[in-house]
């Protein structure tokens, strides 16, 4: 009894969370993420577009890999690595899939559209956090948002309250989504890939990140620097591959991620599947995995950005901005492509085989795989308006309708579902695309839309058979492990900042890095919906922050656009 009322309690709190979850990365917080970008741009005269190549070419050069220019504590390059480890991560393999099932191939281009004006907005708070950067009792850099805005505002209580505000749910979120839910993915994919118990994987981990992490930011910057170009170019071969082999339906998936980016209604089929979403749809869930990918108006990245040794704040901004290039428009670019020329969007997987059977308005099934007990239920059911209504003992409601008859699958067995019988047999989907076969013979099947992972999976199997599987794996595995990496630092100079001081960050390294085994082992759902909060909460002071100080960066930009006629100009006489 006591052990259900836990449950229960756990439930309702899960479903509480969730609640404020959605609400948090609703259309609200979406458009000020967006619209901050927009004003932004627009107010420095749209200059981050104009100079992207003269920042991309200085990401690239060998200057960026030196400190001999200005003070700091780690290179150009390496600060844009250590900001891109945390940034490019499972967001750009499970993001974009998530995406594109749920907001349609449409939801690319609004991934593209918010990247676009969050280099802006990713240029800003960087380029603030070198401005407004201090130097600890230890000789380091410290800076990001909390310190932009104790020193910045002219209001310094406002500045140190929302200053305070960032730093906390920066900490809050180092811990969930920067660490418990990257370890997490990592055990399971190699779990569910190559048969690793989860506790060997969170060992493993545990030791590895308790090594770099220890070192500080140097170990995690010289470490970030090799692992995350690799890891990059890595993916991006393989991804590119796929795309080749599928170069015959990228054509039909590049016009479809248009038509359903600005179609009211737009309905995927071939290539798609069963797709379906509208334009608002693919709006609100692009916007949100592109965010959620690159990170661009969060303010973490400015956090690292502050350790760079650089001459000029508006020139290591320019470095730091390309993060959301590289993240958005190349790495989940790659991912799109694969996905929309592979022709997997829309599958399904067998998720339940059993039986049922209908007693009344009563309908019972029992599922073959023992383990899913959660399959093995009974419902009431009514038909109702063309739809199944089933209810089950608590009184949850699932609404089922038919399937069309174009997006039946003779092989699975599926046959389309005859009203006027009054029987319930045939193949009905429910809001999220999963198909419910109920078979004449009493037969159960319920195939799950793929979506995340494995649906990137099924992509680069489409190709390179099982070594697709492997690649992803690999892929998750790395990308994971270097957000883990990335978000220890935003996470400890967040930690530093609450505690007035770097006396304790040691202890935060240490008892992050110990915490990686616990995400390793356990799935904590509600611990990823808590952090997820947290993580949308820290954009609120950032974002009230990069306006109040738009006057200042749009002073900065440019004053530093003489500095780059100049150096143009003296690259010609060479």
């Amino acid at each position: 009894m006591l052990i259900e009322e836990e449950s229960s309690k756990m439930e309702k709190l899960s479903k509480i969370l969730t609640a404020i979850d959605d609400f948090v990365w609703g259309p609200v917080m979406l458009i000020l993420l967006v619209g901050t970008g927009i004003f932004l741009t627009i107010r420095l005269r749209f200059l981050t577009w104009r100079n992207l190549g003269y920042a991309i070419k200085k990401t690239l050069s060998k200057d960026s890999r030196k400190k001999d220019k200005g003070t700091g504590d780690i290179s150009p390059f390496s600060a844009l690595t250590t900001a891109l480890a945390a940034t490019i991560g499972t967001g750009n393999i499970v993001g974009v899939a998530t995406a594109m099932v749920s907001g349609g191939p449409g939801a690319l281009v609004w991934m593209w559209i918010s990247a676009c004006f969050g280099l802006t907005s990713k240029f800003s708070e960087c380029m603030l956090a070198i401005k407004y950067r201090e130097v600890n009792e230890k000789g380091e850099m410290s800076g990001g948002p909390m310190y932009t805005m104790k020193k910045g505002f002219k209001h310094k209580k406002v500045g140190a309250v929302l200053g305070w505000l960032f730093a906390l749910f920066a900490v809050i979120a180092s811990f969930g989504i920067g660490n418990l839910t990257q370890a997490n993915s990592i055990s399971d994919s190699i779990h569910s890939t190559f048969n690793v118990p989860v506790s060997v994987t969170g060992v493993i981990l545990t030791v590895l990140s308790l090594i770099i992490i220890v070192g500080g930011i140097k170990t995690i910057s010289k470490v970030s620097s090799i692992v995350v170009p690799f890891m990059a170019v890595f993916y991006i071969i393989a991804g590119l591959i796929v795309i080749i082999g599928n170069i015959s339906n990228l054509p039909a998936g590049v016009a479809m991620i248009f038509k359903m980016a600005f179609s009211v209604k737009a309905v995927g089929g071939g290539l798609c599947g069963t797709i379906t979403a509208a334009i608002m749809n693919g709006m609100r869930f692009g916007v949100a995995r592109g965010v959620f990918s690159n990170e661009a108006g969060m303010g973490s990245a400015a956090i690292t950005a502050a350790a760079a040794t650089t001459d000029n704040p508006v020139r290591q901004g320019y470095i730091n901005m390309t993060g959301t290039f590289w993240d958005t428009i190349v790495v989940c670019t790659i991912t799109g492509l694969c996905i929309a020329s592979s022709g997997v969007l829309g599958s399904t997987q067998t998720a339940v085989t059993g039986t049922y059977m209908t007693t009344g308005n009563e309908i019972v099934v029992e599922a073959q795989d023992t383990d899913n007990k959660e399959a093995d239920a009974a419902y009431t059911y009514e038909l109702s308006d063309g739809q199944i209504v089933l209810t089950d003992s608590k009184g949850a409601e699932l609404a089922l309708t038919p399937v069309a008859s174009d997006k039946l699958d003779e092989k699975k067995g599926e046959k389309p579902a005859d009203m006027s019988s009054g029987s319930i047999a045939g193949t009905w989907s429910d809001e999220a695309g999963n198909h419910y076969l109920y078979g004449e013979d009493g037969s159960y099947v319920r195939e799950d839309l793929v979506k995340g992972a494995p649906l990137t999976i099924l992509a680069f199997e489409s190709v390179l058979g099982r070594l697709g599987a492997w690649l992803i794996c690999i892929g998750i595995a790395l990308f994971a492990f270097s957000t883990i990496l990335g978000w220890e630092y935003h996470g400890e100079k967040a930690f530093e900042y609450l505690f007035k001081g770097p006396k304790f960050n040691m202890v935060y390294r240490i008892v992050f890095s110990l915490i990686v085994y616990i995400g390793a082992t356990v799935a904590l759902d509600i611990a990823w919906s808590f952090s997820d909060i947290a993580n949308a909460l820290m954009a609120v002071p950032n974002l009230i922050c990069l306006i109040a100080l738009s006057g200042v960066v749009a002073k900065e930009v440019n004053e530093f656009q003489k500095v780059i006629k100049a150096e143009k100009l003296e690259a010609k006489k060479k």
